[in-house]
């Protein structure tokens, strides 16, 4: 079992904080055959050539659509049955807007077994005029790798290989058909029926290859919603790619190497960050994220192009090695994923933080909530404690003043009927029939979809600011409006946290710090000042355009500060359009959570703190009288 344990793949100088990780491994033996000799020789690096060059004639024939007939036509030759899946997308709030597709898959049916199970291989076809890089060699890696593994017999598993287009939104319409009965099911993506299907889909490799000759190779692995791949498909891939000669990493770039002596405290903790960012967005960053909703274990492995004339650059053949390991340490597995971690955080290629050490953090930012809600409850009850006389008497004195309100204010409202309020008004933008007629009737006055979304958000951000003003509420019912806002929060942050860890940690960050600064009793102008404009700041419209204009200006340096705000702005308009979409194809919860819970929240949040303020200027308004 030394291979296993390779102690070459450890970093040999220490981490910072190695209490707090702990290096990878492999948890899964059955993975162990992928580690041994290759068996794939030159011929298949020279027909991979062979079908680039092949491919790249049928690009300059068809600039504005995917070579079907061609892709078709060597996956029969190669002897795989072959299938096409049409698909067709119904273009949320623009009736009439169509968008149609085709899936090219092939199946190596299993030669040991009767279709039972089965590994996906699959690569983007991504056109000339495409905004994203260049994944052309994708395609001739796919198809050289099935003439190398029609002619084996140890096979266990089908192995589909499988061409999509239109980027994601071909991966979902071939995963929603291949595990739907009822292709009706769908409101916008009509994603039709399969003819050919294999077995039970156990792990999935997506290929993204800018050129035959690369110069590392980037391990993606965010999936919809933050989900990530077991950890053990991870690793695996970091041990075949480094017995192959290919610098490999999760996040890997041109300066970072895998088995760099430079892995400080400030590296790692980059590294973290930028999982966490990625994985808070819920947006898979490629077409593998999709397969983790059907408990399918993915990854996708970029490979970069080699810019420079240096010493590191690789030949397909280690690719193809590499491909040919990582099948047949899947071809191996009796049982799905399980012994290794689903949840987890990468520091560095091989060192990680498992959830049974970050998940404390989150416990440390949920605690602090349901304790402030805990003592917002006895004071709305009369119940709370007192350590001295003093104390008692200024309760006393504020018990006094809270009556004076309360004659003071007629037809008051209670907080659940407020909390009602804020639901409502919060569900008229989420996705369903009112946000379609809304939008439709804009889009008819000549605003596109991004300004018609945004101008109902910002609608509702106005209603939301104003809607203080617009009832009355006694000390008791502001009590209990913050106590039901402190334990909503409360449940979001511990809920999500379960599933999202990354989403819930920053959402913590800072929404914590107000929930907790903010006044329960009478105090300081300051704090209360403080508490509104950190109130306003965390407004998700601002909070949003904040994130998208620091963004901006990291990304264009060299435009101007009237040109960065005015680009942040449609850019903040096209990030909620686009995360509301993501909400309506692909079933991304980020626009859900957003709407329905933190639009909410804020708005009670606000609630609570302006009107605490005006309370105060009531009671200053009695001690003059009196």
């Amino acid at each position: 079992m030394g291979i296993l344990s390779d102690p070459s793949l450890t970093p040999q100088n220490k981490f910072a904080y190695p209490d707090f990780n702990q290096s990878t491994y492999l948890s899964e033996n059955a993975l162990s055959p992928g580690l041994v000799y290759p068996e794939i020789k030159q011929d298949s690096n020279r027909l991979m050539q062979l079908y680039m060059e092949k491919l790249q004639r049928e690009r300059e024939q068809h600039k504005t659509i995917t070579p079907y007939a061609w892709i078709s036509h060597e996956m029969k030759e190669i002897g795989l049955e072959v299938y096409v899946h049409n698909y067709t997308l119904i273009y949320p709030f623009a009736k009439g807007k169509i968008f149609q597709g085709k899936n090219v898959y092939g199946i190596l049916r299993a030669p040991r077994t009767s279709s039972t199970e089965g590994i996906v291989f699959s690569a983007p076809y991504r056109l000339p005029s495409s905004v994203h890089n260049e994944v052309t060699a994708s395609v001739p890696v796919l198809l050289a790798f099935a003439e190398f593994a029609r002619k084996k017999n140890y096979w266990a598993k089908d192995l589909i290989f499988l061409v999509t287009e239109h980027e994601q939104l071909g991966m979902e319409a071939f995963l929603s058909a291949y595990f739907s009965e009822d292709p009706t099911k769908s409101k916008h993506l009509k994603y039709g029926y399969l003819p050919g299907r294999a077995g039970a889909l156990q792990a999935a490799i997506n290929l993204e290859i800018q050129d035959l000759n690369i110069e590392f190779i980037d391990v993606k692995i965010e999936g919809l919603n933050g989900q990530l791949p077991n950890l053990d498909l991870f690793n695996v891939v970091q041990r075949i790619t480094a017995r192959e000669g290919i610098t490999s990493g999760y996040k890997h770039t041109t300066f970072k190497k895998r088995r760099s002596h430079h892995s400080t405290l400030q590296n790692n903790v980059k590294n973290m960050l930028s999982m966490l960012l990625t994985q808070s967005t819920g947006v898979p960053n490629g077409n593998h994220g999709l397969f983790h909703r059907h408990r399918i274990e993915a990854l996708t492995l970029e490979g970069v192009r080699r810019h420079t004339n240096g010493a590191h650059s690789y030949n397909g053949l280690a690719l193809l090695k590499t491909i040919e390991g990582i099948s047949r340490s899947l071809n191996n597995l009796l049982e799905k994923f399980h012994q290794s971690y689903f949840f987890y955080i990468l520091i560095h290629n091989d060192r990680f933080v498992s959830i049974g050490d970050y998940m404390p953090c989150m416990i440390l930012l949920v605690f602090p909530l349901f304790v402030k809600a805990f003592l917002l409850w006895l004071m709305a009850n009369g119940d709370a404690v007192f350590d001295n006389e003093d104390d008692l008497e200024i309760e006393q004195e504020n018990a006094e003043q809270t009556a004076f309100i309360e004659t003071t204010d007629s037809g008051q409202t209670s907080a659940l009927t407020i909390s009602i309020y804020i639901c409502m008004l919060a569900s008229m933008y989420c996705h369903g029939p009112v946000l379609d007629f809304l939008v439709i009737n804009l889009n008819r006055q000549g605003l596109n979809t991004p300004q018609s979304i945004s101008l109902l958000m910002g609608f509702w951000v106005f209603v939301a600011l104003t809607l203080p003003f617009l009832y009355k509420l006694s000390e008791k019912s502001l009590h209990e409006l913050h106590f039901g806002c402190l334990i909503v929060l409360g449940l979001t942050l511990a809920v999500v946290g379960l599933l999202n860890f990354a989403l819930a940690f920053l959402l913590g960050i800072i929404t914590a710090p107000l929930a907790i600064h903010m006044p329960i009793k009478e105090c300081k102008s300051f704090r209360k000042n403080l508490s509104i404009l950190y109130c306003l700041i965390l407004n998700p419209l601002v909070l949003v355009y904040t994130i998208v204009l620091i963004l901006t200006i990291r990304q264009f340096p060299e435009l101007t500060a009237n040109d960065l705000l005015i680009k942040s702005i449609f850019a903040t308009m096209d990030g909620i359009t686009y995360s509301l979409m993501d909400n309506l194809i692909y079933g991304n919860w980020l626009y859900t959570v957003a709407v329905f819970i933190l639009l909410p929240l804020w708005c009670g949040f606000w609630t609570v703190v302006l009107r605490a303020r005006v309370s105060d200027q009531i009671v200053i308004t009695q001690k003059k009288l009196k």
